[in-house]
């Protein structure tokens, strides 16, 4: 018979305390109470040993429209509550049939409530890809929805690192480099990596270790160059950055999807700091143009692009099957802009040079833009750094300087270009 429930067992919101799983569709419970009139309880009713239930939520909400009191219940006893909440997700995630999209909205529920769970351990509770759950949590994180951790609760409860490093080798060549590579490339990439990147990412790995680079970053002394390791949200406070203080912001963002909801958030803090008449000029990638152009023009206004042209290898753009050897440098200005001096939107530049950093841009183009959109003793921001380029140029061209980068290696590595420029 069953065991007459505890107050516990619902949350303030009216739904049971261990029920992850959507209610079913009025068609899907309308058969299930069908079957339980006709052919009575198949699978009993699970609750721990205070009556409270971790399986059989929509079962029970049938039998009680039965008006059926007498049915099997199986006591668990001696779980957690996250055992609990792990056990009633595993049997009714086996029990229905989710389509991609409800494991996606699964997967992000579950990583909203418990965000240091092993990637491979939720996709084994959920039945899903482990690729999915890292595309999930990648996207969760961009949006700050989660925070990013560097190690993860696996089955054993044990935390172990987020990130491991991997190469793929499609040749035997390449598996030759791969083995040659992997022990000198940074702990914790958490990227798979081709053979090229892999080896140029372990060159530079095996030059800040020589540099003996700290792992706490000091924002930069040197009053006309500041270098800070933060988040571009964070800059204003870190660099006490003044509003409608600076002259021109340049910079290049990452080109994922899972970043496109923070250039509405590059957009705002343009507005903040750019003097009235200032510029954001950015490097940016093809396939999200529309939604970037969207989101940044929500508080600036788009006046023209560039086209940045290089020789030399090509970027494949797989889903298209393009080989791309250019990209587009947007210009956008804080309110009425008015150029006086005469220039040109194509750039030609000989190669590419990624020797410091993946998304690395060219220093002769990086210096042309800062002579193009700015003046001596101007104040040039570049608040996703990168290898900052940005502040050799300032410096080399007698601007002021304000920069930040998420990655302290990155900060450092500015650090070194500054004081060999």
């Amino acid at each position: 018979m069953a065991k007459k429930k505890s107050k516990s067992s619902i949350k303030r919101n009216g739904t049971p305390k261990y029920q992850p799983m959507p209610d079913l569709s009025p068609d899907e419970f309308d058969l299930l109470k069908a079957d339980i009139a006709e052919n009575g309880l198949q699978y009993p009713i699970v609750q721990d040993e205070d009556g409270i239930t971790l399986d059989g939520h929509q079962r029970e909400r049938a039998l009680r429209e039965l008006k059926i009191k007498n049915y099997p219940v199986q006591v668990i006893g001696g779980l957690s509550e996250e055992e609990k909440w792990q056990y009633a997700l595993s049997v009714n995630v086996k029990r229905r049939h989710l389509t991609s999209a409800q494991k996606r909205e699964l997967i992000k529920q579950e990583l909203k409530r418990t965000p240091d769970i092993a990637n491979n351990w939720l996709a084994e509770i959920i039945g899903a890809d482990v690729k999915t759950v890292q595309v999930v949590r990648r996207k969760l994180v961009s949006t700050l929805e989660i925070p990013e951790l560097k190690k993860l609760r696996g089955k054993d409860g044990k935390h172990r690192s987020a990130r491991y490093n991997q190469i793929i080798a499609n040749t035997p060549k390449e598996l030759e480099i791969a083995r040659s590579v992997i022990s000198d490339l940074p702990s914790e990439n958490g990227r798979i990596l081709d053979t090229i990147s892999a080896q140029r990412r372990a060159r530079r790995n095996v030059k800040s270790l020589a540099r003996n680079i700290n792992s706490v970053v000091k924002p930069s002394s040197t009053k006309d160059i500041r270098l800070y390791n933060c988040r571009f949200q964070n800059l204003e406070k870190q660099a006490k950055l003044k509003p409608n203080s600076v002259s021109l912001v340049l910079t290049d963002f990452p080109y994922n999807k899972e970043f496109l909801p923070q250039l509405s958030e590059l957009s705002e803090f343009c507005d903040r700091v750019l003097k009235p008449g200032g510029l954001l000029v950015t490097y940016s990638g093809q396939y999200h143009l529309p939604e970037v152009l969207e989101r940044l023009g929500e508080h600036l206004t788009y006046r023209w692009q560039m086209a940045s042209i290089w020789s030399g290898d090509s970027n494949m753009i797989h889903p298209l099957q393009i080989a791309s050897q250019w990209k587009p440098i947007l210009i956008f200005s804080k309110g009425k802009w008015k150029k006086k001096k005469r220039w040109s939107d194509v750039s030609l530049v000989q190669g590419k040079d990624k020797s410091l950093h993946d998304w690395q841009q060219h220093e002769t183009e990086v210096e042309m833009l800062v002579q193009y959109f700015s003046e001596p003793k101007n104040l040039v921001c570049d608040c996703m750094a990168g290898s900052f380029t940005t502040a050799v140029a300032c410096r080399r061209n007698g601007r002021m300087f304000v920069g930040c980068d998420i990655d302290a290696e990155c900060v450092e590595i500015g650090y070194s270009r500054l004081e060999s420029s």
